[in-house]
């Protein structure tokens, strides 16, 4: 079994100095443009029973009680701070190709002439390193931005270098949105970011920048506006040509009083200077910023995100963390009047054409204080938006489930109900002897998310590895020793049952559908007693509920895939029939004393009687020199998509096209 990994999204010194974000202000700033607009609270909070803050004074008032309740000798902890975010370097990513036929910029059909971003929900674009319209491809690769041009022989005309890390794209028509982060330094004062002063410390505090490009011209390719926000993202998504980008976020400017010495004594005065310092708060403290350049004008303006008839917070207190989702249509420009704020830690972001929701587990709060006991259980919050009208979302609900959610995938909206898939595992200690998982049904009533139905027992004493819903059917997969491959039948979602279940040994962490009652499922495959021996790719035929089979596979030893753990390293080209994937591979033989290893992607035919490797792709050694012999790095492939009759792979160091039906090497496009 593979390990969890805990990663913290923020330094033990910011821990202690950055709360987390609420929002408010009567009046914006004089300098906030004036065609921000900002909705009204009754838009803006359709349930009736969340509160809503009637004044920015009533904002503070509220924020300083539930703060100085909980503030200690380091400053909020975790229940103000940035949350811990717990990852697993076997999660799980199942998801669907949105094949939908969308029509390219003169790229022709996705799904048809090329493939787009694999997602999981078909019309619900998602961020991703690569983007494409059938003409142009777009990568983020070295922090830098490639525009590549397929219309004869694939070259690169145009790159922009972009600043931060982890950026990720949305193409809409002419105007890419690059969502960057940035920031988590250290020290408290006063930034000056594109000639503009606010709080937030001497080094960059968590940071989210949003820069839209202009890319009718790749050599004039630049950033038309920037957008800079105090936060983190949490997820986004695109439908209907609007992007939610969904931030958590903290209060800034805190220069919080510690311990001088050992001692009660010492502690308690760092308690109350703490809290003093809560009382002499002001709005400019807990309310995200948002700083926003014209760069074609060079005017700057600047103020607090969000209005105060733009927050509300549940009945249950869910945190000191401000959840902002901020709406955008790339066709009109970036402005920071379009969000709305939710008082609550936001962790798991899931999408249907119709509405949003963002689930956070309570664990999250305090798990910086104290570590919970292995006997303590979890339950996972879940709050519901309406995205469907393009200028703005609105919150509408929230519910409660027991149990902690594994990833997006493990939630599922199908005929007005939210399926969820939840785990009774303690996220702190793993997995333990009682482990039990249930698929739980809910409808909203009113302003709640109500549970109407569930069936439990699936994968007993195991961990989730997998979910897939697919209409009325759900797929779990849970491993220990074997995979079992539950279906679940939802087609009446008030009584849902395991109609059928699989055992064999080891377990598939991505599935994909591939056709009627066919998953391809992509793993490791295993031996009986549990140790992973390397990538296997697998089809299911799901035709009869109560007996799912395993049709044919294909094992790779000594190997692991990305696609195990990211769906959007995956590609399912179903006009041919083929999976491409990367792969990486490392062996080590004893007696001739040789490495054997490969890194670049594998492409695999797939049937439901045969899977079988058609070929390799590697690129270029990053030495520039191939040598017999001597070792060599090869970037790992990353990112794969198809347009007509080429295949392009990706990595760090460039871009390969290649021959779709004999995959020789058409051009090498060298990153720098």
């Amino acid at each position: 079994m593979k390990r969890k990994l805990f990663v913290l999204m923020a330094t033990f010194a910011l821990v202690g100095s950055a709360c987390t974000a609420i929002v408010v202000t009567d009046e914006g700033p004089s300098n906030r443009p004036e065609s921000t607009k900002e909705p009204t609270g009754e838009k803006a909070f359709a349930a009736s029973s969340l509160q809503v803050f009637v004044s920015c004074n009533d904002f503070l008032d509220y924020v300083k009680s539930e703060a100085a309740k909980r503030v200690g000798p380091y400053g909020l902890g975790g229940y103000g701070a940035y949350p811990v975010l717990f990852a697993d370097d076997a999660i799980d990513t199942t998801t669907v190709l949105g094949s939908e036929a969308a029509r390219g910029s003169d790229g022709g059909i996705k799904g048809v002439d090329y493939s787009g971003t694999n997602v999981q929900v078909a019309g619900v674009d998602e961020p991703d390193i690569v983007k494409t319209d059938g003409t142009r491809i777009f990568v983020v690769a070295q922090g830098t931005l490639f525009w590549i041009d397929v219309a004869g022989t694939p070259e690169i005309v145009g790159q922009l270098r972009l600043d931060g890390w982890g950026q990720q794209i949305f193409l809409s028509g002419d105007r890419l949105l690059v969502m960057t982060s940035g920031g988590f330094g250290g020290g408290v004062g006063i930034r000056e970011d594109f000639g503009v002063s606010y709080p937030g410390g001497e080094y960059a505090s968590p940071r989210v920048v949003l820069s839209e490009i202009d890319i009718t011209n790749p050599e004039t390719m630049t950033a038309i506006t920037t957008l800079t926000l105090d936060g983190t993202i949490v997820s986004s998504r695109m439908a209907d040509g609007t992007i939610r980008v969904v931030i958590t976020s903290g209060p800034t400017g805190f220069e919080w009083s510690y311990p001088q010495g050992s001692g009660i004594r010492a502690e308690q005065m760092a308690i109350d200077a703490n809290k003093k310092l809560i009382e002499e708060s002001t709005l400019e403290n807990w309310v995200p910023w948002y700083v926003l350049k014209d760069n074609s004008t060079g005017t700057t303006s600047d103020g607090p995100l969000l209005g105060c008839n733009q927050v509300g917070y549940p009945d249950e207190f869910s945190g000191l963390s401000m959840l902002t989702i901020l709406s955008i249509n790339p066709d009109e420009g970036l402005t920071p009047g379009n969000g709305i704020g939710l008082l609550a830690t936001g962790q798991t972001v899931y999408a249907s054409t119709e509405n949003l929701y963002v689930a956070t587990s309570p664990w999250a709060l305090n798990i910086l204080e104290e570590a919970p006991s292995k006997d303590e259980t979890f339950s996972t919050q879940i709050h519901m938006f309406d995205i469907s009208d393009p200028a703005t979302a609105t919150y509408v609900a929230s519910g409660q489930v027991e149990g902690t959610l594994l990833s997006q995938w493990s939630m599922d909206e199908y005929e007005g109900v939210l399926r969820v898939v939840v785990t009774d595992e303690n996220p702190w200690w793993g997995w333990s002897e009682t482990t039990d998982t249930s698929v739980v049904t809910l409808r909203r009533r009113g302003d709640n998310l109500v549970k109407i139905g569930s069936v439990s027992g699936l994968g007993e004493n195991e961990r989730v590895f997998a979910v897939r819903f697919i209409a009325d059917k759900g797929y779990v997969v849970t491993f220990r020793q074997t995979d079992p491959l539950y279906v679940v039948d939802l087609s009446n979602p008030i009584s849902p049952k395991v109609t059928g279940e699989l055992k064999i040994n080891g377990y598939s962490s991505y599935l994909h559908p591939i056709g009627d009652n066919l998953l391809l499922g992509v793993g490791q495959h295993a031996t009986d007693e549990g140790r992973t021996l390397g990538t296997q790719v697998s089809v299911f035929d799901v035709s009869n509920p109560s007996d799912p089979r395993r049709l044919s596979r294909l094992t790779f030893d000594d190997a692991y895939s990305e696609a195990e753990w990211n769906h959007l390293a995956f590609l399912w080209w179903a006009p041919e029939e083929i999976a491409v994937l990367p792969l990486q591979r490392w062996s080590w033989d004893e007696r001739t004393g040789k490495a054997d290893g490969f890194s670049g992607a594998v492409v695999v035919r797939v049937s439901p009687t045969q899977v079988k490797q058609v070929g390799e792709i590697r690129h270029p050694s990053a030495s520039g020199v191939d040598c017999e012999g001597c070792e060599q790095w090869f970037a790992p492939v990353t990112r794969s998509l198809v347009i007509g009759n080429t295949l392009f792979t990706f990595s760090d160091t460039g871009a390969l096209a290649s021959d779709l039906d004999t995959l020789d090497d058409i051009t090498w496009m060298p990153f720098g």
